[in-house]
């Protein structure tokens, strides 16, 4: 864990797509008696092993279908580069505040991506999602329902006109990575300007954020509150774009959804 570094992904260039002043913030969530409570206990670190080497992404607690399961959802690069190159030692750390996981230490006991991402193809961050089942060593019986709670996961949301909120534990500079931030912004654009390619909101976020939940945020308040979903996950920027975000979007068929359906 000490020795984890923000797992990340940029591309080149830029989308396009600025953010006007005033209607986005990033903004650092508030903790409640010195720690994280309610939904934000839901989201938390993941660390991994890629390749020999230690990295971080952040992930969310989501509900499943099957009794005793707890599932994660994050980015797909958080659990796989492609065939024979997928992680190991996946630990998720539920409501993660600085340095201490007090709602315990969840290991995996399997992980997957989507084939699209697997594939490492050209349209590779169309399908930019993972799932990891974990259990607690110290606490058999647990669950993450149980301990924590879960949110709910949707699929086929449009997003234009509609406002998101994304969390995550940013560890690259500016940030260190001890502690959760959420942007609020409108949905911007899509990448490619078709329908289908991946999501564009204002955030400035830095790696280590990868795999944090993306809320539809269904009353406009600025926050994730309880019952609205996770409809995508922080993927990527752009190397020209400081104040820009990218997450996958989940059609209502498709291999996001089947990854969801075949590890809930």
């Amino acid at each position: 864990m000490k020795s984890a570094k923000p797992r990340e992904r940029a591309k080149p260039g830029g989308g396009g797509g600025g953010a006007p002043a005033g209607d986005w913030s990033r903004f650092t969530v508030p903790l409640t008696g010195g720690a994280y409570a309610g939904e934000n206990r839901k989201n938390g670190k993941v660390f991994m092993t890629i390749d020999g080497a230690n990295y971080v992404c952040s992930g969310t607690a989501v509900d499943s279908t099957t009794a005793g399961v707890s599932l994660v959802w994050t980015a797909g690069h958080c659990v796989t580069d492609g065939p024979g190159h997928e992680a190991t030692a996946v630990m998720f750390a539920p409501g993660y505040l600085n340095g201490q996981t007090p709602n315990g230490k969840w290991t995996y006991t399997t992980l997957d991506s989507t084939p699209g991402w697997e594939a490492q193809g050209a349209d590779r961050f169309r399908y930019d999602v993972g799932a990891v089942r974990v259990v607690n060593a110290a606490s058999p019986g647990a669950t993450l329902a149980g301990t924590v709670g879960t949110r709910p996961i949707v699929f086929g949301q449009n997003p234009a006109g509609k406002r998101l909120v994304s969390y995550g534990y940013p560890a690259a500079r500016p940030f260190n990575g001890t502690q959760q931030y959420a942007c609020s912004s409108p949905f911007r654009r899509w990448d490619t300007l078709a329908l289908t390619d991946p999501m564009q909101i204002s955030c400035d976020m830095t790696g280590g954020s990868s795999g944090g939940g993306w809320f539809l945020d269904s009353n406009a308040n600025g926050v994730g509150d309880a019952g609205e979903p996770l409809v995508s996950v922080n993927s990527y920027g752009y190397s020209t774009e400081k104040t820009t975000m990218y997450g996958p979007y989940m059609p209502a068929s498709g291999q996001a959804r089947a990854l969801y359906d075949s590890m809930r």
